[in-house]
């Protein structure tokens, strides 16, 4: 995909109503080091709405890699888990995960701009990597319970050309609410009452799940970026086996 085309805006359109109703406040009053450190991490990198992109703080890549370097000890530090249902009805959890070097996003299939960028640099991306695809996978996690319906997440990856390996992970608000927790998508006050506020980055994982960088949504992502990174990752876990 060549990064130029990002110029272009999108159509003034209608935009669909948001269908996340306010989230409840966290009630833990203490919050785990890795929970401390995202939140660092986000003021770090000057991590970007969904609502649109431009104008990203650059950052230091991640040693042997092309992500951004995490900051602190966050670098290596375990990825959050979860447990949800793909769109196909696949179990999307550390047994599909394990071993597979991966990238973690955010996306709800009604956005009208940064969402559908982020899912064709990811199909880009495994697109380059050829038969290799097969071994690692690409999350997407929805901001909107109520509007991502299975089939709409279907036909929202069917557009974007999106591998096998790609899922997009499905949940009440309930069930969704612990992931955004723990990545951030929450913030630690406040609430995601609009789908058109969550984070854009898209994380990445190695093979022993830890997370290894980061890209923010405030600028384009060079899929040819996304696929060394796994490659790398995938080189990695093949020396250790």
């Amino acid at each position: 995909m060549d990064p130029t085309l990002r110029i272009m805006a999108p159509r003034p359109a209608r935009r669909a109503r948001p269908t996340i109703a306010p989230m409840p406040r966290r009630r833990e009053a203490v919050r785990s080091a890795l929970a401390v450190a995202l939140v660092l991490a986000a003021g770090a990198a000057g991590l970007v709405l969904a609502g649109g992109r431009g104008g990203a703080a650059t950052a230091p890549a991640a040693p042997g890699l092309r992500a951004d370097l995490l900051p602190g000890d966050l670098d290596g530090s375990p990825a959050p888990a979860f447990r949800l249902r793909g769109a196909r009805g696949e179990r999307i959890d550390g047994a599909l995960l394990s071993g597979r070097p991966h990238l973690v996003t955010f996306l709800y299939t009604h956005c009208p701009d940064v969402c559908p960028l982020i899912g064709f640099e990811i199909a880009d991306a495994l697109r380059r990597l050829g038969p290799r695809a097969r071994d690692v996978a690409a999350v997407g996690v929805s901001v909107d319970p109520r509007g991502d319906t299975p089939a709409a997440a279907r036909r929202w990856t069917a557009a974007h050309r999106l591998p096998a390996a790609f899922h997009y992970a499905l949940g009440s608000r309930a069930q969704l609410l612990p992931t955004w927790r723990d990545w951030f998508v929450v913030p630690r006050t406040g609430t995601l009452a609009d789908p058109r506020t969550h984070d854009a980055s898209v994380w990445l994982v190695d093979a022993r799940g830890r997370l290894r960088g980061r890209w923010a949504g405030a600028e384009p992502i060079a899929p040819e970026d996304m696929a060394h990174d796994l490659r790398v990752l995938l080189d990695e876990a093949h020396r250790r086996t």
